[in-house]
């Protein structure tokens, strides 16, 4: 019986490593493709918003859209220069899913969640960004809420398209230093846990009303980190959480993008983090209550 057990879970150990290689592998491709789209394109799509106002939602939250967060910092970097509104870094925070977008498409690469639950959340948050920071500036206009005043910001200073520059600083020090190790423990242990001992959680959560997973999960995704936001997609794709509950986390957490705002302003960054959290649980519980 002791043998069977320490079978099963060296068999578990080695699949989820084999699985968890696979999508950091998938990850990592993707974060290269990324960073290097937002480089590029970055300073043009910037220009265009400066001369159309209409867009001042719609640009920050298409940016928060971006799997990874490095179009998410280069709006932080925006906001802290002054050139981004309240109600535009919310249309970030709440658009953005960091990290986890990357592992939810590596997840529909391998058929583990259909593509068709990525595109309809990220057009869902792409929405609720733009909804969510209208109405954050219209609360902030009406409250007369108080924000940081602007401070000098400079984003990836340097050559930002020179082979060498690209390799050190955002292969290397960014993908590599600051993100791949941590998403890949991340998902090891996830995977690892979630299917050591789905059965018992599976069966835990059958007694446990949809409502206080929903508020954990929000609860959880007020954490500035990437990492434990990574159990949920898991459990998603396993059909052990509803959708509601994957979208209200989605909202609320914005990965690593609210790091360099917490560094510059708590205060915004608490007021940015409240309102989202709010607005995030609403959501949730709406479409929970419809069945979602």
């Amino acid at each position: 019986m002791g043998v069977s057990i320490k079978m099963d879970v060296g068999n578990m150990f080695l699949s989820s490593l084999k699985q968890s290689l696979f999508i950091i592998a998938i990850i990592f491709i993707l974060m290269v493709v990324v960073e290097i789209l937002v480089l590029k394109y970055k300073n043009g799509v910037l220009k265009f918003i400066k001369k159309n106002k209409f867009l001042e939602y719609c640009v920050p939250s298409f940016f928060g859209s971006v799997p990874g967060c490095i179009g998410t910092f280069a709006m932080d970097s925006l906001y802290m220069a002054g050139l981004l509104g309240f109600g535009g870094i919310v249309a970030v925070m709440i658009s953005t899913s960091g990290d986890e977008a990357l592992l939810l498409i590596s997840m529909a690469i391998q058929g583990s969640i259909p593509w068709i639950i990525i595109i309809f959340l990220t057009l869902m948050l792409f929405v609720l960004g733009i909804v969510g920071g209208y109405l954050a500036d219209y609360y902030k206009k009406k409250s007369n809420m108080k924000i940081c005043e602007k401070c000098k910001v400079v984003y990836h200073k340097g050559k930002e398209f020179e082979f060498a520059h690209f390799v050190k600083e955002h292969l290397y020090n960014h993908i590599i230093k600051k993100h791949i190790w941590k998403i890949f423990l991340w998902i090891f242990v996830a995977i690892f846990l979630i299917g050591l001992f789905q059965d018992k959680i599976s069966v835990g959560f059958t007694g446990i009303n949809m409502f206080y997973i929903l508020i954990l999960a929000s609860l959880i995704a007020l954490l500035p980190i990437s990492g434990p936001n990574v159990f949920l997609v898991v459990m998603f794709s396993k059909g052990m959480v509803p959708f509601s509950v994957l979208l209200a986390n989605s909202i609320i957490q914005d990965g690593h993008g609210l790091l360099p705002i917490l560094g510059f302003s708590m205060n915004d960054a608490i007021k940015i983090k409240l309102f989202n959290f709010i607005f995030g649980l609403i959501i949730g519980i709406i479409l929970l209550g419809f069945g979602l």
